[in-house]
């Protein structure tokens, strides 16, 4: 079997651009919102997750939908 070799990256040097964030809110009727690059919400995605919210969904689900389509809607 031919050996390996295996190629170390060191990650934290890796430079990626920033295409949004997932932030934590004070608001318990909006405890995460989606912002742009710019730092401007998304309103599709908080309107999303305030119905969520009001289908009784938990606060780490709206977190992980949020990271979800953090990917999904601001890399497309």
């Amino acid at each position: 079997m031919p050996e390996q070799s295996a190629t170390v990256r060191d990650v934290a040097a890796s430079k990626m651009a920033r295409v949004g964030r997932v932030e934590k809110s004070d608001d318990p009727l909006q405890p995460f919102r989606l912002v742009d690059a710019d730092g401007i919400e998304v309103t599709a995605v908080s309107e999303f997750l305030h119905h969520m919210l009001a289908d009784d969904a938990s606060p780490t689900s709206l977190r992980s939908y949020a990271y979800e389509l953090l990917a999904w809607v601001l890399s497309a």
